[in-house]
């Protein structure tokens, strides 16, 4: 079966509600794809909530959808023929919106000022050197040198990578002076250390680091979210150590999530091995593809799609059938902005879609709002979620 029958499939079955999990991360991974298709996607679900307001069945014929759209057309779908499929959804409510839009007594105004008290983030950090200095890192900075000290640079590349490095002719620097880069809300950055592992942190994270790594491991300490490629070094472990949980290493891909509101942690790996060590619970590895996840003591571990925890390191939020509050606390840091829920029911409200994270919060408050029975509305600098 071709990419495109599948597609109208996995749509048709999120519309009816009878999707299975690995068919809900299969449609948000389309969906990431490309912004078209979320769009589309949401025209169609429009499409589907008006009909309900006049108590009318939504039932698109799909065997009569996919023998029009197979017909003369060419294997990848492009956006101007999404909407000749979307009209194959309108065609048979086209007297019902006519009806629907008639009852409307007047139009609605929206004043929902979302820019005013929110911004997309962006690269900020402030990173904090072992001797207490204090330097701003944002997207401005130009390359330059930062610090050098017991054969140690640090610097500013050109990509605004903040960047360890040894000139040492041994490779071999005796110094364990430890840095701190702290994420604020609304910012993120990545960081080269002095091994050559790189690491992404997410908004309202920080990570401590010595500025060399001395000897039989490479230990940091980590609070909130990031993403680290490490350097395989068979002879020192890399440790990274959060107040809940350790992650070892030789050399891997993986994801880690400790921020102190989650009541959950977890780490997910994408290729690679870790062992992952809680309390006085005995320790356990993952292969590429699973996640240890839960409270401390108590973690387990699980098969999932890695996208779906490591998209935000490419600049999207990706969410396959996430409660709101889970999404409104990544809001929350990313656009700096404050959220309340009007009732804990909202709370419980699940989403799924993608949406490229630089977009102002606009975009992702309408998207939500389109498939979701939930209302975003601005009040002083507060942002509420109601039914």
């Amino acid at each position: 079966m071709k990419m495109d029958d599948r597609v109208y499939e996995l749509i048709s079955g999120k519309l009816d509600d009878c999707l299975s999990p690995m068919e809900e991360a299969e449609l948000s991974s389309w969906l990431a794809e490309n912004v078209k298709h979320e769009e589309a996607y949401v025209e169609i679900k429009k499409i589907r909530d008006r009909a309900k307001l006049l108590h009318r069945d939504f039932v698109p014929d799909m065997e009569i959808v996919l023998k029009r759209v197979k017909r003369g057309r060419e294997r990848q779908i492009s956006f101007r023929h999404w909407w000749k499929y979307v009209a194959l959804f309108v065609l048979p409510l086209g007297v019902a919106l006519i009806l629907w839009q008639g009852m409307k007594n007047e139009p609605v105004k929206e004043h929902r000022q979302f820019s005013a008290v929110s911004r997309p983030g962006g690269e900020r950090a402030i990173l904090k050197l072992f001797d207490g200095k204090m330097v701003m890192l944002d997207s401005t900075m130009k390359s330059s040198l930062i610090a050098c000290e017991a054969n140690v640079r640090i610097e500013m590349d050109t990509n605004h990578l903040l960047r360890y490095s040894s000139h040492d002719s041994t490779g071999i620097v005796n110094t364990g002076k430890n840095n701190e880069l702290i994420i604020p809300k609304g910012g993120e950055y990545q960081i080269l250390l002095a091994d050559g592992t790189k690491v992404w942190l997410n908004s309202a994270s920080r990570l401590i680091y010595p500025q060399s790594f001395v000897g039989k491991e490479r230990r940091v300490v980590l609070s909130g979210e990031a993403f680290f490629d490490v350097t395989h070094d068979a002879e020192r472990p890399f440790v990274v150590e959060t107040s809940r949980m350790n992650v070892k290493v030789l050399g891997t891909r993986f994801n880690v999530n400790d921020y102190e509101d989650n009541e959950e942690v977890s780490t997910t790996l994408v290729n690679g091995s870790v062992e992952i060590a809680s309390g006085d619970q005995q320790a356990f590895r993952l292969v590429p593809g699973e996640q240890a996840y839960g409270k401390e003591n108590e973690l387990e571990k699980r098969e999932v799609n890695v996208r779906l925890y490591t998209s935000w390191i490419d600049g999207k939020f990706l969410f396959n059938n996430t409660e709101l509050e889970e999404i409104a606390k990544q809001i929350s840091r990313w656009y700096d902005v404050e959220i309340f829920f009007s009732s804990e029911n909202v709370k419980k409200v699940r989403f799924t879609g993608a949406i490229v994270k630089f977009k102002p919060l606009d975009d992702l408050v309408r998207m939500i709002e389109s498939t979701s029975q939930v209302r975003f509305s601005v009040k002083g600098k507060t942002i509420v979620i109601s039914e």
